[in-house]
């Protein structure tokens, strides 16, 4: 396992805060239980009680309720017994002299679990107890630090029910369910003087070192092959690092090398210092990640997918976001696109009613044809009746069947015809574009099709200007902008060579990401969808996926061809 180690020391203007709360006597003491070493309430579900309500009674938060009883995230059941952690007591304010709290050790407590509750580091709770050798023991008393606040919100852990009306929370007295949780949990934000960040790349370090010891005095330096994604996603992070650095931030970035093996992954798991983490970018590879999702709920880390597409590794994990967009996202904002800007009365010269969605008979895009279809309808009913002229008709084509005869039959020579195509075939794209392109002149035509279009290489250019074609994609780079005019300098100052698409890549999500730490804190997860922290390509887009699950960026690109280049036309973080 190679292993990088990264430390940014400087003057921090974000700081961790954390403060005190009394426990409230409602509860005898004569409920309270230890449990592997831990204080619990033993709570007897009651008739017409609620998580929100039992979390009041008790002082404690919805979230760390359901922490410890997972199975409540479905609802509570009369007459069962869950555990209520017992919070901290502080009764006595001379516990707390303004720089210490003093804190009494609980039997299975740990400098972890410590550095956990109060959101400081295990180095400084060391530092403030120096007479302490080894572990800790249970019954003694140690100093934890007090930090600065980092904004004027002065509770240890408010938690807030994000978008959720508490009496939603109670449901009938009558059901033996009483209670569902279907919200986000957000965390207060709790800032830090340092963040640690484990990178994992496909460096292939070793297959790199043999090729470099065999290179002749005379040749030129060269990689492996597989490495290459890798190295240039590290090279716009380390730009990144630099960035953050000038900026007075405190990062310690632990870099490890994955290439494409998940047994490499799992020893990774294994370096001690991994748990300490408060984020982890990579890996980048599917196998890889599927390798630790189980470790980043288990260790409360959240992990950055850069490069994966599909929503299938957010299901289950709240402590995952991934950067791109699935497909159905894609095509949810072509529907969108084209409703506001080819239906909708205030585009009158451009208005049409004549959609025609094109398949080869792939069971994939006839499932994405549906998709667009049931997109369009529910945008259409969201929509007064009265903003569209005319409902448009949606044609659905089956090209494998009558090819261009059945296109010529839905093409409308009165009106602008909107073709979607959600076709990745190079083939089947190639010969459905150089057919249509014969009829251009016949007819008024508009092409949308998927990001995989702009590496087609076989389409002529001019036929894409003719027929106007759309692209869907998670890639823009402006290189107008004064931002991307400064990175391409500064990384080329660095390396001497241009950036490369990952390049960017790895500045923009480590960028952003650690932009979150600062304004968000570790604990940053639930509030992506709100975040419009600007990175090279504009702000993000960020929505839970569903109730458990994580976070995926929808943000796309609608980009047209014109004199000869990629134009920006919309972009989904703007709606």
């Amino acid at each position: 396992m190679r292993i990088l180690g990264i430390v940014i020391l400087l003057t921090s203007f974000t700081f961790s805060y954390l403060d005190t709360y009394a426990q409230v006597d409602t509860v005898s003491n004569n409920d309270i239980k230890i449990i592997d070493g831990r204080k619990y309430y033993a709570h007897k579900v009651m008739k017409g009680e609620t998580l929100y309500g039992i979390a009041q009674k008790h002082d404690v938060e919805v979230k760390d309720i359901v922490f410890e009883n997972p199975l409540t995230i479905n609802g509570l059941k009369v007459g069962e017994t869950i555990k209520i952690p017992v919070p901290i007591i502080v009764v006595d304010p001379m516990v707390m002299d303004g720089k210490y709290i003093f804190h009494t050790v609980q039997p299975g407590e740990t400098y972890y679990s410590l550095s956990r509750k109060y959101e400081i580091s295990i180095e400084t709770i060391d530092l403030a107890n120096p007479e302490i050798v080894g572990t800790i023991r249970a019954g003694s008393t140690i100093r934890i630090p007090v930090l600065r606040k980092a904004t004027s919100n002065s509770s240890l852990l408010q938690e807030v029910l994000e978008s959720v009306d508490t009496v939603q929370l109670s449901q009938s007295a009558d059901s033996n369910s009483v209670d569902s949780l279907l919200v986000t949990i957000r965390d207060s934000i709790v800032l830090k003087d340092t963040y640690q960040v484990a990178l994992m790349l496909p460096l292939y370090l070793d297959h790199n070192d043999i090729i470099e010891k065999e290179r002749g005095a005379e040749e030129p330096p060269k990689v492996y092959p597989k490495s290459v994604i890798g190295l240039e996603f590290y090279q716009g992070a380390m730009l990144a690092l630099d960035s953050l650095e000038s900026q007075g931030h405190k990062i310690v970035a632990t870099i490890y090398d994955t290439e494409k093996d998940t047994s490499k992954t799992k020893d990774i798991l294994e370096d001690p210092n991994l748990p300490h983490a408060d984020l982890i970018i990579g890996p980048l590879y599917r196998s890889n990640l599927m390798v630790i999702r189980q470790y980043a709920v288990e260790n409360k880390i959240h992990v950055v997918s850069p490069f994966i597409a599909t929503n299938r590794i957010l299901i289950g994990n709240e402590y995952i976001s991934k950067v791109k967009p699935a497909v159905q996202s894609t095509v949810e904002e072509i529907s969108r696109y084209v409703l506001s800007e080819f239906i909708e009365d205030g585009n009158m010269s451009l208005q049409t009613k004549n959609i025609i969605l094109v398949h080869n008979g792939d069971a994939g895009e006839m499932m994405l044809c549906e998709l667009f279809k049931q997109k369009t309808a529910q945008l259409l009913a969201a929509r007064d009746i009265a903003e569209i002229v005319n409902e448009p008709q949606i044609k659905v084509v089956n090209y494998l069947a009558r090819e261009m005869q059945a296109i010529e039959e839905a093409l409308s020579v009165a009106d602008s015809n909107i073709l979607v195509i959600l076709s990745r075939d190079q083939i089947f794209v190639s010969k459905i574009i150089a057919n249509l392109h014969r009829k251009h002149e016949d007819y008024s035509m508009v092409l949308f099709g998927l990001p995989v279009w702009q590496h087609f290489r076989n389409i002529e250019a001019k036929v894409l200007l003719d027929l106007q074609v759309h692209i869907a994609s998670a890639e823009y780079i402006d290189y107008e902008s004064s931002a991307v005019k400064i990175f391409t300098s500064s990384f080329y100052n660095k390396y001497k060579v241009q950036p490369s698409k990952y390049a960017f890549e790895g500045f923009d999500v480590v960028y952003y990401y650690i932009q979150m730490l600062k304004k968000y804190g570790y604990r940053f997860s639930a509030y992506l969808p709100e975040s419009k922290i600007q990175s090279l390509k504009e702000t993000s887009h960020y929505e839970k996926l569903g109730v458990g699950s994580g976070y995926e960026n929808k943000r796309v690109f609608i980009l047209k061809y014109e004199d000869y280049d990629l134009v920006l036309k919309s972009s989904s973080a703007n709606h």
